[in-house]
């Protein structure tokens, strides 16, 4: 759905495939997108996130993103309504803004889903960040584990005295959870799902990362973490 989406108004990607899967792609997308990874059948996105991250650093930028293949459209807050945005004008946007900073490890877009009209300023500092994300390659952390990856990488982040940027009036719009299948269906069972807030606790200890029933599903709860980080925005210096 990402790459469809991308595609559709010539924003440069690269697609990330497992070596199985490689020639699959080719059929439908330009064979000049897509970067084959030197491993397979890891278990996890974990392996994949901090090999996208090394080859951009190679490559020798600054900054990267990464989007998970599950996005349907991106979204931008218009006089209290959502409208369909162009991929181009919120992700440049989003560069633009964090340029300014000289201490912003990850930035990303809110969830267009549940509460994507609940918001009360253009971004959030010091918040998770996941699914669509632009990270700074000069950082020494890595994503681990196998579960609630996403969320460790940002407590590692916060937690060293970076700052991260939650985009209020950029949204994404992604198929729920587990809805569709894919290398993370199993995740999203009730016992991958356990799993990840076990792993998340071991990391954290259960005083940070709470487990709670969402809709009668095991969920992490980890709400009342990121208020606790009270790092500034450090401008760049011109």
């Amino acid at each position: 759905m990402t790459a469809d989406m991308l595609d559709e108004e010539n924003t440069p990607y690269y697609l990330v495939t497992e070596p199985q899967e490689t020639d699959e792609y080719k059929v439908n997308y330009n064979n000049a997108h897509i970067l084959t990874l030197p491993f397979s059948d890891m278990g996890s996105v974990t392996p994949a996130r901090n090999w996208i991250k090394e080859h951009a650093t190679k490559a020798g930028h600054k900054r990267h993103w990464q989007l998970d293949d599950d996005v349907q459209q991106l979204l931008i807050i218009k006089k209290g309504k959502r409208v369909k945005a162009s991929c181009n004008y919120v992700l440049s946007n989003c560069e633009a803004f964090v340029d300014r900073y000289s201490n912003v490890a990850v930035a990303g877009l809110k969830n267009s889903q549940p509460f994507g009209y609940n918001i009360n300023a253009p971004y959030k500092k010091n918040q998770m960040v996941y699914v669509v994300m632009l990270i700074l390659n000069d950082l020494p952390f890595l994503w681990r584990g196998t579960h609630g990856e996403d969320t460790d990488f940002s407590l590692q982040v916060l937690c060293n005295n970076w700052c991260t940027i939650l985009f209020q009036m950029f949204q994404f719009m992604t198929v729920a959870s587990g809805t569709t299948k894919g290398g993370n269906t199993d995740m999203y069972s009730d016992d991958g799902r356990i799993q990840r807030v076990r792993e998340l606790q071991r990391r954290w200890s259960p005083h940070i990362v709470k487990m709670r029933r969402v809709n009668n599903r095991p969920s992490f709860n980890v709400d009342k973490v990121w208020r606790k980080f009270d790092q500034s925005l450090v401008k760049t210096k011109q």
